[in-house]
This record gives structure tokens, sequence and C-alpha cells, in this order.
């Protein structure tokens, strides 16, 4: 069974080099500094299915914080209930946009490829992973 998903908070514009699908009315586009790459960092975690709704909750309060930082474009959060490990477990990805790697160290710190937990994420997550991954936007077709 699919879970929720919620699709929040895209930017406007789009960064040189970074195809939108324009031509299609109704795509949107998302900015970065002129000559920057958009990336977009991805986060994954996964809670017992009996956890999820109240991880769920807890998650994506938290993120709605991530405009309020400099150099965050937007977020998604993606929920899944069963998957590869059966159906005793949710698991969660989200991806945020940043304007530039140096965004994400200033809020992520030196290695940005480890993880920002959130203070309550041990009490619902399995398996805590250490890393992210933080990508090159290169297409963006997203449809409003």
């Amino acid at each position: 069974m699919l879970g929720a998903v919620a699709v929040v908070g895209l930017g406007l514009g789009l960064a040189p080099g970074v195809r939108s699908g324009a031509e299609e009315p109704g795509l949107m586009a998302m900015s970065a500094r002129k000559g920057q790459p958009v990336i977009a960092r991805v986060w994954h975690g996964k809670t017992p299915r009996a956890k999820a709704d109240a991880y769920e909750q807890y998650l994506t309060g938290a993120v709605t914080k991530f405009p309020s930082i400099r150099g965050n474009l937007g977020y998604q959060v993606l929920r899944i209930d069963g998957g590869p490990d059966g159906d005793a477990y949710t698991e969660f990805q989200v991806v945020s946009y940043w304007e530039s790697l140096d965004a994400i160290r200033a809020y992520a710190g030196d290695d940005i490829r480890r993880t920002h937990d959130l203070p309550r994420d041990k009490e619902f997550l399995v398996g805590m992973e250490p890393y992210v991954r933080n990508y090159r936007l290169e297409v963006n077709a997203l449809r409003p």
C-alpha cells in the first residue's frame, strides 16, 4: 500500500544549465544563484509502522523550518508504507533543495555527507543512516 506523499515549498526560476522542460506549460522551475547548480540533499529513514504517523507529524513539523535557513530553496517529504523490508516498516525521504554546497555546509557542518539528525530521531528510527546524498539537479519538471 502506498503512503501519503507530501510535496511542499518548491522554489522559483531556474539556474543556468538546469533543464526544466519549461516548454511545457505549468511546469515548476527552481532557482539558485546565477551560475550555480541547485543541489538536492536526500535523506532516508525507516520507522516501525506503528510509529510512522507520529514520526511523520514530528518530521514534517521540523522541516517547515527549512525555508528560514539561508540558501534553502524548498523541500519535499516522501513516505511509503511497506517496502523491501516488508509491511512492518514505513520509509521516509526528505529531499531538500539548496543554492550551493556552501549553503549546505552552513546548515549541516563541514562534512555535508553526514546526516543532520533531529533531536527525537532515535525514538522513531530503525538503523539510523549516518549519511545523506547530495545531488546536482539536472532536470526539474514538476507540475504545480
